[in-house]
């Protein structure tokens, strides 16, 4: 399999490459619209015979390889699932990473027609599904969605459940009965500066408790963040642009109206959040819990000291072995 992988990568006629002293294969492919490619970061399986294939999907905000890719003390989720065994990708969705930016981001046109939401990128994410499937000859994949993106897996899951062989929901953004306030922005991209997602993080956490962001994250991961954005340097402000879509799904997740249907699943599901997760909080994950209800094998794990972003935090060597243990199939 993976003799056959790295023929496809020398063999094609568009681009794997190293890039920005990273070790990862990068493959860029037609997206679902015309003249927009998109990226996927690769990692072989680090065993002779590989045990199958794990596609993450990045939230909102942040690429795959500020994700799943990041590496901490020179180790990234994505290396440990290859160390395991696995062929591990990570896709980046189109204004994310190694992706191609939508015109409007690099226009500076705030008001498109462009939708970039859970109900559109799921075809995006079906491409990646497809690409990889075929290249590696092998039927399903398992999927790992982090935030918003763990909203887009589920969708995609409940769509093609003949795809997926196992389904990890981390931290998803799911539906709430009751209804906000809060409003959706108008544009369809956001710019952030690395101080003010950082400082996201840390009000992740409780007052009382010990920071438990890493310190590599701290100091190294805004940086990383900016370089992701190709529009960053020509603006020189410093921030990063990425679509704001993900808002109106959230939105319309929160207001009883969201467009992944837990009833609708039916492959091997593991529910996983941080114990102080508040935007995935745990009355979220018993609901949707018990709403998987065609879902045979399903499990619900929480992480203890962990916030919506547990990945980049301490407490991660747990999240990652919570995950193995699932995928592998394996009984605690």
């Amino acid at each position: 399999m993976i003799k056959k992988m790295i023929w496809f990568l020398l063999s094609a006629a568009c681009c794997w490459a190293q890039g920005g002293g990273s070790e990862y294969e990068r493959f860029r492919f037609p997206s679902r619209l015309e003249g927009k490619r998109l990226n996927l970061l690769y990692t072989a399986s680090g065993k002779t015979e590989s045990k199958g294939a794990v596609l993450f999907v990045h939230g909102s905000s942040f690429p795959s390889e500020l994700s799943a890719g990041y590496r901490i003390q020179g180790v990234s989720w994505m290396d440990v699932m290859a160390d395991a065994g696995f062929d591990v990708f990570a896709l980046d969705f189109l204004g994310y990473g190694g992706s191609d930016r939508y015109d409007h981001m690099v226009q500076d046109d705030k008001v498109d027609d462009v939708p970039n939401g859970g109900r559109v990128v799921v075809r995006d994410l079906d491409i990646a599904v497809d690409l990889i499937r075929k290249q590696l000859g092998i039927d399903r994949v398992v999927l790992l969605g982090h935030s918003w993106g763990g909203t887009v897996a589920g969708y995609y899951a409940s769509l093609y459940p003949e795809k997926v062989d196992r389904l990890v929901l981390f931290a998803p953004i799911v539906q709430r009965p009751g209804s906000t306030t809060w409003e959706p922005s108008e544009s369809l991209f956001l710019e952030q500066t690395p101080q003010q997602r950082m400082e996201q993080f840390l009000a992740m956490v409780p007052e009382e408790q010990e920071m438990v962001l890493e310190q590599d994250v701290l100091q190294q991961w805004g940086r990383a963040w900016v370089e992701s954005d190709p529009t960053a340097q020509e603006r020189n402000t410093g921030s990063v642009r990425y679509p704001s879509d993900w808002q109106k799904d959230l939105y319309d997740c929160w207001n009883g109206n969201c467009f992944f249907d837990p009833e609708a699943l039916a492959v091997p599901t593991l529910i996983v959040r941080g114990e102080w997760d508040t935007a995935f909080g745990a009355r979220d994950a018993e609901m949707l819990f018990d709403h998987m209800v065609h879902v045979d094998d399903k499990r619900y794990v929480v992480v203890g000291h962990g916030t919506h972003v547990l990945h980049l935090e301490e407490n991660r060597w747990a999240l990652f072995d919570e995950v193995l243990t699932f995928i592998k199939n394996e009984e605690r």
